[in-house]
């Protein structure tokens, strides 16, 4: 239908203008995949006034060789050479009936092959103006086959850190070739190569390599290929035989043999125990043995598969250390037990007693996290502020600022009248009575007015009190003067002076 109205088009436009010389119109390009449907329009227009058309050959360019491949005479009617008779015909009905009306010639191929990409030729041949012909180039596509597959049906772990080819994607006979790429959580890489056909077509094959493990085992494979906008998908899931050996690549964290059962409190006459030997190997185990180190099995312990029974009340001979040996087609490991024997049952706590234990502990946390909280607080709190709630909250304990500090050497060159100063001169105590004289003479003794007299049986010590912040002048003028190891008890009215030793200052 198109090519009739093109033709219309352009034998109107001829008719407008009043000559036109004759011209083939043809697509500069067709395309089509393997096996599908395609056309190849070729229409003629003819001058004004008309030529005569004699007939119209098809040809394919080979090599820069002509070969024909259809041909249309008016008066012979069409034939199609061989190698193109049973896929080739014109599109045009007219054209196959023996009909002068040759002007749409359009070429039909009915199942494409990757040998009909040429170049082709359409030729019409006139009287008395000659022969006229124009040229379209035909590409044939091809879709790739993709294919997926285990490199070998069953992969083996080895102790080694040997790579190996586990799964094979291919995107066969692509024309262009296909893209591949890999879907997985398996760590491994992929290796990609290009294989050229002799059909122009291309393979492209893609190999996933990988560690085999048993973390690789029943893992999931996926491959997607993409070609001309299409996406195709394929998976495999891994099958790999895992060594025994505790050793092997991806094992050495897990062991594969286990022995599960011993609870830690067998005792004496404890009934209805047993041991038990746990597997995880591929393919499965096929031969569990039980043996004792250091001894053999004691005649009350029932050996089935991979359970160790032990009948009747337990003994101590049933102590030690017990050893499972594990088989598979593939290799053997071994798991051991010691086993020890109390008299006594332990004992044992209660769930009840260790949600109060973990009652405790939240509590506990708690209030430890409370309390730090709180003393963060106070520390991040400005000085001023804190100033300012102390004096807020407790006034009475606000200290006295401190005396004015003095030059070094003041108090030995006071005048000698302190206690002169005193209310009365018999308050006055020598350090004398509580120090050597010897060591530390007294450069003026004022005499006791009245005479100092001791009574007979010593007081109860009054209450010791923490020194006051300002010093009484006397207890400034003695206090210096005392070894640092010994001090007088100091009170007033005077007491009597027990012993020398480390005191503490009294004060009424």
């Amino acid at each position: 239908m198109e090519n009739s109205v093109l033709w219309i088009f352009l034998t109107a436009t001829c008719v407008i203008k009043g000559v036109c010389s004759q011209s083939v119109q043809m697509e500069a390009g067709q395309s089509g995949f393997v096996g599908s449907k395609v056309d190849l329009p070729c229409l003629f227009i003819n001058s004004i006034p008309p030529v005569k058309i004699s007939q119209v050959t098809w040809q394919k360019v080979i090599n820069g060789k002509k070969q024909n491949v259809a041909i249309a005479n008016p008066s012979l009617g069409v034939s199609v050479a061989p190698p193109f008779k049973d896929r080739v015909s014109f599109k045009n009905p007219v054209v196959r009936r023996r009909t002068p009306s040759l002007e749409d010639t359009t070429l039909t191929f009915s199942s494409l092959r990757l040998s009909d990409e040429a170049t082709y030729i359409c030729e019409y041949t006139t009287f008395p103006a000659g022969n006229r012909e124009n040229t379209v180039n035909l590409t044939v596509y091809a879709r790739p086959l993709t294919q997926m597959s285990l490199s070998t049906p069953t992969l083996v772990a080895r102790s080694s850190n040997l790579k190996t080819p586990v799964a094979t994607c291919l995107s066969a006979n692509g024309k262009p070739p296909g893209t591949i790429r890999w879907d997985t959580r398996v760590r491994g890489e992929a290796t990609t190569q290009e294989i050229r056909n002799s059909d122009g077509t291309i393979t492209v094959r893609s190999d996933f390599i990988l560690v085999p493990s048993k973390n690789t085992h029943l893992e999931k494979l996926t491959c997607i290929t993409s070609y001309n906008q299409e996406t195709y998908t394929d998976s495999v899931t891994l099958d790999i035989q895992c060594f025994l050996n505790s050793d092997m690549i991806g094992l050495k964290d897990e062991p594969e043999v286990s022995v599960e059962g011993f609870d830690g409190n067998w005792y004496l006459d404890r009934q209805n125990v047993e041991l038990t030997c746990l597997t995880d190997a591929n393919p499965p185990v096929s031969l569990f043995q039980w043996r004792m180190l250091n001894g053999s099995i004691p005649n009350s312990v029932e050996i089935r598969d991979n359970v160790l029974l032990f009948k009747g009340p337990i003994r101590y001979e049933v102590g030690g250390i017990y050893v499972c040996d594990a088989t598979n087609s593939i290799g053997t490991s071994s798991a051991f037990m010691e086993i020890s024997i109390t008299e006594e049952p332990l004992p044992q706590v209660g769930t009840g007693d260790v949600f109060s234990v973990l009652g405790m502990l939240l509590a506990v946390g708690l209030i430890l996290g409370v309390a730090i909280t709180v003393l963060l607080l106070n520390r991040r709190k400005p000085r001023g502020e804190m100033d300012a709630d102390s004096t807020d909250s407790a006034p009475s304990l606000k200290l006295a600022p401190p005396p004015a500090r003095r030059k070094p050497g003041d108090e030995f060159q006071r005048s000698g009248r302190v206690y002169e100063d005193l209310p009365n001169t018999a308050d006055y105590v020598s350090y004398r009575l509580a120090c050597n004289k010897d060591d530390y003479p007294e450069p003026y003794s004022p005499p006791i007015n009245p005479p100092l007299s001791l009574p007979d049986s010593p007081p109860i010590n009054p209450p010791l009190l923490p020194l006051p912040a300002r010093l009484h002048p006397l207890q400034q003028y003695l206090l210096p003067r005392l070894p640092s190891l010994l001090c007088l008890q100091i009170s007033f009215p005077p007491l009597p002076i027990p012993p020398s030793r480390p005191c503490t200052l009294h004060l009424p």
